[in-house]
């Protein structure tokens, strides 16, 4: 019953907040630490390797089922706490962008489809709640309602609305190659039919990974992260691309985790892996040139979700041996959401005193600010992967699986673990410089001015407390939840790989050190000379290449139109004029019945007759050339 209670409770607060008058209350806060509080009391003996099962009963053919394991536990619980957070930060914060109501009343919507979509225990019930997720968070994108939000939210809106297509399509698919919707949480499926089977898993891969931001399906996402308002911002990047990766980790149940992946989803491993390693590098490389707060951070996310695919591919490609990978991926999902959170809460904070995200408008803003300065600082450190907190224990798992799949993998493996260091120290420059240009940089002379912020820095110090312990503790998260979530989904060795592993052996920290350290030299270099101003041309990035495509193709089609136009107007008037003649030829017989054709001279019936004779010539001419 509290697989179907979960998703109703948002949608009771958002009832209280439409109808709601009087005094203030933080609604919102009320309903995600409700669901937070059920969700820890109703979900903590799936951990335990138990999974609960819920069919709530319609008239009709069609009955919703929820579904939770540990794996769902770790979404529904994350989605909470990170809901709670934004809910004690947004009601100061959209006091700036106005029109409060009607944000938290699209918000709390959207958590209820979120935990639809983690609770969902059937693939049709998920896309049902997939699309209510994508209507309610169409509106966070449109808030301010200017030109540039208005822009971003169609093209949000029509990403995802494809997504959702290609999710029916391949929900369709896959009835077809099982001869029924397998449910979530069932396990390895056997189709009857491969091919078909194989073409409706890459459906579910394009479906989610529209919503993941996975490149080159990504293009949505900087536009939406960037015009959303902060507490909007932080939910799109924190927990609705995570929707996406969750998505892809249900393919891959449906593909077989721990096993030698056969038939059609025998070359998901090496896809998901090459895709992720794409995701990394073009993020990560877009973040280094970007000089607004939000977009870098929005380019980032990319690059984070490259890590968490590039993890499930890995998983996938080993089988059995795979268990290190899944696990780096869940943990760093969990990871992202608590730093990139953190960090468009900070860059919020800064938004709201100094009205601005450009960051070569800011500087020196550390004596203004020195709260928020200290809480970006452990964020920044925690996404670039810091000893000592969050992300560097889910990297240092991510990388002892890259690492293995090089050693034992296929060669191109070997490139991978390069590249995957390459985007670490990209990582590293990137969050220098930010940090660097908003804090340590030379004083702008923007006007800076003084708010209260408690509210503010209270949600970034619960995510701040969060990042620290799990940094201090990295086995705990990866005993109680990770590993659990693991052995559920097909891992059977998933406790056994963690056996001897330690978070704190010298090699891994002394290599997170050494990133570090060359990303402040990359830093240093970058800004003496000028590379971080470099704007590439257009066909050099995805977007601009795609709209030079678009545009090659629409003038393509209307010189291809006046080109036609041109030639159907030259036979029209080729036709006409030989009608005309021939009319007045013709005419001249019938009127004097009596003509000349060369030195022969026809009168009377003659002429009659050669008219009937160059008729009947032409209709042959006619019915053999052309008709035939």
């Amino acid at each position: 019953m509290i697989l179907a209670i979960l998703p109703v409770i948002p949608l009771i607060g958002a009832l209280f907040l439409l109808f709601k008058r009087g005094r203030f209350i933080n609604i919102p806060l009320i309903t995600s630490a409700v669901v937070l509080v059920l969700g820890v009391c109703g979900l903590k003996s799936v951990f335990e390797g138990l999974s609960l099962y819920y069919t709530v009963h319609l008239p009709g053919p069609y009955a919703p089922n929820f579904h939770a394991d540990s794996l769902s536990a770790i979404f529904v619980l994350t989605a909470a706490f990170i809901w709670l957070v934004v809910s004690i930060y947004g009601p100061q914060y959209m006091e700036h962008e106005g029109r409060t109501k009607a944000f938290e009343l699209c918000t709390l919507l959207t958590l209820s489809a979120v935990l639809g979509v983690f609770l969902a225990g059937d693939m049709f019930t998920l896309l049902l709640f997939f699309e209510l997720m994508t209507i309610s968070s169409f509106f966070w994108v449109i808030h301010r309602r200017n030109k540039e939000a208005i822009r971003a939210g169609y093209f949000y809106l029509f990403y995802s609305i494809i997504g959702g297509l290609f999710l029916a399509l391949g929900i369709v698919l896959m009835s077809s190659a099982t001869d029924v919707i397998p449910n979530i949480g069932s396990g390895l499926v056997n189709p009857s039919n491969s091919r078909v089977f194989a073409w409706s898993i890459a459906l579910l891969v394009v479906g989610f990974g529209i919503k993941a931001g996975m490149v080159p399906l990504h293009l949505w996402l900087p536009h939406a992260h960037s015009v959303a308002p902060t507490p909007g911002s932080a939910l799109l990047s924190g927990l609705l691309i995570k929707v996406g990766a969750y998505g892809l980790i249900r393919v891959g149940e449906f593909a077989g985790w721990g096993t030698n992946l056969q038939g059609g989803a025998s070359q998901l491993g090496s896809v998901l892996a090459i895709l992720g390693t794409c995701t990394m590098l073009v993020g990560v490389l877009t973040a280094l040139i970007q000089s607004d707060a939000k977009r870098l951070l929005a380019y980032h996310s990319i690059s984070q979700i490259g890590y968490i695919v590039l993890g499930l591919g890995i998983g996938l490609y080993l089988g059995s041996d795979g268990s290190l990978a899944l696990i780096g991926s869940i943990y760093h999902i969990v990871n992202h959401a608590l730093f990139k959170v953190a960090l468009f809460l900070g860059v919020g904070i800064i938004y709201i005193g100094t009205n601005e995200t450009n960051l070569y408008k800011l500087g020196g803003l550390w004596r203004r600010f020195p709260l928020t300065a200290l809480l970006m600082l452990i964020a920044v450190l925690g996404i670039t992967g810091a000893p000592g907190l969050n992300g560097y224990a889910s990297k240092t798992l991510l990388h002892h699986a890259v690492s293995y799949a090089a050693e034992k993998g296929a060669q191109w493996f070997t490139w991978i673990e390069r590249l995957f260091l390459l985007v670490g120290v990209g990582t590293a420059t990137s969050f220098i410089k930010l940090y660097y240009l908003i804090f340590l940089g030379k004083p702008a002379k923007t006007k800076v001015d003084e708010n209260k912020s408690t509210g503010l820095h209270l949600a970034m110090g619960l995510l701040t407390v969060v990042m620290v312990g799990i940094g201090l503790m990295p086995k705990t998260f990866v005993n109680i939840a990770a590993a659990p979530a693991a052995q559920v989904l097909g891992m059977k060795n998933a406790t056994a790989a963690l056996d001897g592993l330690s978070f704190w052996n010298l090699n891994d920290v002394l290599s997170m050190v050494i990133t570090l350290a060359i990303g402040v030299l990359v830093c240093w270099f970058g800004f003496k000379s000028g590379v971080f101003h470099w704007h590439p041309p257009a066909f050099l990035t995805l977007e601009g290449l795609g709209k030079l495509i678009y545009m090659s193709i629409l003038s393509i089609w209307k010189h291809g139109v006046e080109c036609c136009s041109s030639i159907v107007s030259k036979v029209r008037r080729v036709l006409r004029t030989l009608r005309s003649r021939l009319f007045t030829y013709f005419h001249r017989f019938s009127q004097s019945r009596s003509g000349t054709i060369g030195k022969i001279t026809l009168a009377g019936i003659s002429a009659d007759a050669a008219i009937l004779i160059a008729i009947l010539m032409f209709l042959i001419v006619w019915y053999t050339i052309i008709i035939k």
